[in-house]
């Protein structure tokens, strides 16, 4: 019962966070600062792009892990 609620609290709180990080990626990189290694890798505005790829990897880990779709996992 408890791999349930760790799985539903885990979607409900990552998919948001995911979100937000897409929505408002502008204000996460004015607190945070840019990324010299997103910079160099990814081109001028790197930075942004990152934080874009790791809010989609946040929203794409939390459903997977939501409906239980990793190895592994019962």
């Amino acid at each position: 019962m408890g791999s349930i609620f760790i799985r539903i609290l885990v979607g409900v709180i990552g998919i948001p966070v995911g979100y937000y990080l897409l929505r408002y990626k502008d204000r996460v990189v004015m607190t945070v600062g840019k990324m010299e290694w997103a910079e160099r890798y990814l081109g001028s505005g790197g930075t942004y792009n990152a934080w874009v790829l790791i809010g989609m990897a946040v929203i794409i880990g939390s459903g997977m892990y939501l409906f239980g779709v990793f190895p592994g996992q019962s």
